[in-house]
């Protein structure tokens, strides 16, 4: 990867991070692990599922 892909990738995943609510204040005020759902995030997978089929066929495997 160049040097530019690398930032893009490491400032794609703290964006991430920081729009995941829960594990903020999770890990701001050291919660108690508890099993949560991002719904958000289940409905990017599925659209991104859809959007290339060939990444739906690769998780069936």
């Amino acid at each position: 990867m160049h040097e530019k892909e690398v930032e893009n990738a490491q400032e794609n995943a703290l964006v991430y991070a920081f729009q995941n609510d829960f594990l903020v204040l999770s890990k701001a005020f050291s919660l108690p692990e508890i099993d949560y759902t991002d719904i958000a995030q289940r409905e990017q997978l599925a659209a991104a599922l859809k959007r290339w089929p060939l990444l739906a066929e690769l998780t069936q495997q």
